[in-house]
């Protein structure tokens, strides 16, 4: 017995030995945890002010509200059209579109939304550069877009096939349709403001009451521009480091050819400049990619407008043969006097 009690001192020992040992090793080991925490938290990038800005500003799924006849949605886990749930949320990445008779409201946040009129269809997704922002890409129809006018940059965008409207803010109106291989899109901007943007050209701010309107041909082979309302400022890529910047007034005119050359395949743009009253003001051709293969022309207003009262002039008055210092009319009547 006396052994055996030994024995089981002997265990109890042992035990308490390893459990002061370990509680020793945690203390030891915790400062040093608590010093790697702070420094792994340090070593963790930042979120951009931006993104936490886009955070408070849409919700992760929108809702689909104030339906009114017919409209469909297709989810991209569905894959095929279905009738709406009004007031349903849906992930992002989901297409809407309308009827003849149809309308619906895609809801962003509380004080974001679009308005979907008749035979639109839209496809709500994250914006490409910003997984927090929100690109509405369009691809037939008329919308109506409420933002708040202070939105932050990077936020909202509505897409085309040839078009990209970015940085939108406020109230604006899009519409998109297609006939004979023709696409025109339409972009009104009632308060705030917006980038437009496409090929060879930049439209840095469309700003409260300015509409521009955009043709493109399906293969892209020629664009033209059309200032419906308003003045602003266009960029127009001339195969240098420095664009032409041209100001748009209402019924301005740009159209833009593009040619694939024959030998290279480089694609060779062509772009003439006309002013509200018709007249061409500006052309130039270049190749992309090759500065070396640029041309232009500047046409002076003063000497179009000097032609043109040149062209007004009756053909059978002419200054020829007049004395000196008396009108065409005087001289007439002296010279009938005389005879």
């Amino acid at each position: 017995m006396m052994e055996q009690a030994g024995v089981l001192r002997a265990s109890v020992c042992a035990v308490v030995v390893c459990v002061v040992a370990a509680t020793f090793a945690k203390d030891e080991s915790s400062p040093a945890a608590a010093e790697q925490k702070p420094a792994a938290e340090a070593q963790k990038p930042a979120q951009p002010a931006e993104s936490q800005q886009l955070d408070k500003i849409f919700e992760p799924l929108f809702r689909v509200a104030n339906v009114q006849g017919a409209c469909e949605v297709k989810n991209p886990d569905v894959g095929h059209f279905v009738p709406v749930i009004n007031n349903k949320a849906y992930p992002l990445g989901t297409a809407v579109r309308t009827g003849a008779d149809g309308s619906a409201v895609i809801i962003l946040s509380n004080q974001e939304n679009v308005q979907l009129l008749e035979n639109t269809e839209v496809t709500v997704a994250a914006a490409s550069k910003n997984p927090n922002g929100r690109a509405l890409r369009f691809v037939s129809g008329k919308i109506k877009t409420t933002l708040r006018d202070n939105l932050p940059e990077g936020c909202f965008s509505v897409e085309t096939a040839n078009t990209n409207c970015r940085n939108i803010a406020g109230r604006g109106e899009f519409t998109l349709t297609t006939e004979a291989n023709l696409e025109t899109f339409q972009a009104a901007t009632i308060t705030g403001s917006e980038l437009v943007e496409g090929l060879q050209f930049h439209i840095p701010a469309l700003r409260a009451a300015n509409t521009v309107n955009i043709q493109t041909a399906q293969d892209r082979s020629l664009s033209r521009l059309t200032s419906v309302s308003g003045d602003f400022a266009m960029s127009l890529e001339n195969g240098t480091e420095t664009p032409v910047s041209y100001g748009m007034s209402p019924k301005a005119v740009v159209k833009i050819w593009r040619e694939n050359a024959p030998v290279g395949g480089r694609t060779i743009v062509s772009t003439l400049v006309i002013s509200p009253t018709g007249k061409a003001i500006h052309r130039f051709a270049y190749a992309e990619g090759r500065t070396s293969l640029t041309t232009g022309e500047l046409i002076s207003q003063q000497e179009g407008e000097e032609k043109e009262k040149k062209e007004e002039l009756p053909v059978l008055l002419t200054t020829q043969g007049t004395p000196s210092g008396l009108p065409a009319e005087k001289s007439a009547e002296k010279t009938s006097a005389e005879k």
